[in-house]
């Protein structure tokens, strides 16, 4: 802006040394330069003006939001499985099922896991003392061209440690992932009459892993896959009596298996 008015003034001096004819010429020019030095200046307070409401904007009254809903892991363990130290092709000895299974390395991710075979559920052979404040975890692997090869895969709790069928629903509550269809889940509770379905991208999973957690606290039960939760509500309605179970899917088209491995419970040191 300096510029301009040294320009001004400069050219003022000039008009007022300059003859008659030529100053005719200079007011021209003149009146041309005081445009343009308005517009110039309009131009400088209405871009201050925006930046002003940019600055007003960021630092608006607006509600900000902050969800701390991510899960977070028990700090003290209560038990594991580790299928590394299980020779290939046995079935895990600290599981029981109806049917069958076999450790098994895999191209891309280490460690070895269960392969599980079709129709078959499992459940630890171990009867688990549940705290009122849990965590379980675990990882699948859909090795498949496409997830819509399977049907549906479960796994939730049940009232006993039995096994004498496959189970596609429990007596306490399950979560089903749709696989047939690429992109939905259910959440069920018999104990609660609940049932509810959503929408998860189950098809990105071909080849890939997914890493399952649920969060207990007394009743209450959050469910993530990967970082996603999808359901945070009443599910075990007072029940005590806790087994865990997981299911592989009741059909599996050209030579889709799921695997599954990482599986562990923890508790909160906090919580003695």
């Amino acid at each position: 802006m300096k510029s301009v008015y040294h320009f001004l003034l400069a050219t003022a001096l000039m008009l007022l040394s300059a003859p008659s004819s030529e100053a005719q010429i200079f007011d021209k020019i003149k009146n041309k330069i005081e445009d343009e030095a308005e517009k110039a200046v309009d131009k400088q307070l209405n871009k201050n003006s925006k930046d002003e409401r940019k600055t007003d904007s960021s630092n608006s009254n607006r509600i900000q939001i902050e969800d701390n809903g991510a899960f977070i892991a028990g700090d003290s363990l209560v038990y594991a499985t580790n299928f590394d130290r299980m020779a290939n092709g046995s079935m895990p000895d600290q599981w029981k099922s109806t049917g069958s299974g076999s450790i098994v390395k895999i191209s891309r991710f280490p460690g070895k896991w269960l392969n599980m075979s079709e129709r078959t559920s499992y459940k630890l052979k171990q009867n688990i003392a549940y705290p009122d404040r849990f965590t379980v975890e675990f990882d699948l692997i859909i090795a498949a061209d496409k997830v819509n090869d399977l049907s549906s895969l479960f796994f939730g709790f049940t009232k006993d440690n039995s096994l004498s069928r496959w189970i596609s629903n429990s007596n306490i509550w399950h979560a089903g992932l749709e696989y047939m269809n690429s992109k939905d889940f259910v959440v069920s509770s018999k104990v609660r009459d609940l049932y509810r379905t959503g929408g998860f991208d189950l098809g990105v999973y071909a080849n890939q892993k997914m890493h399952v957690a649920i969060a207990v606290d007394g009743d209450r039960v959050k469910i993530y896959l990967d970082d996603t939760k999808i359901a945070d509500t009443d599910l075990f309605r007072g029940q005590k009596f806790r087994h865990f179970f997981i299911s592989s899917p009741l059909r599996s088209d050209s030579g889709a298996s799921v695997l599954f491995g990482n599986f562990r419970i923890d508790t909160f040191k906090e919580d003695f």
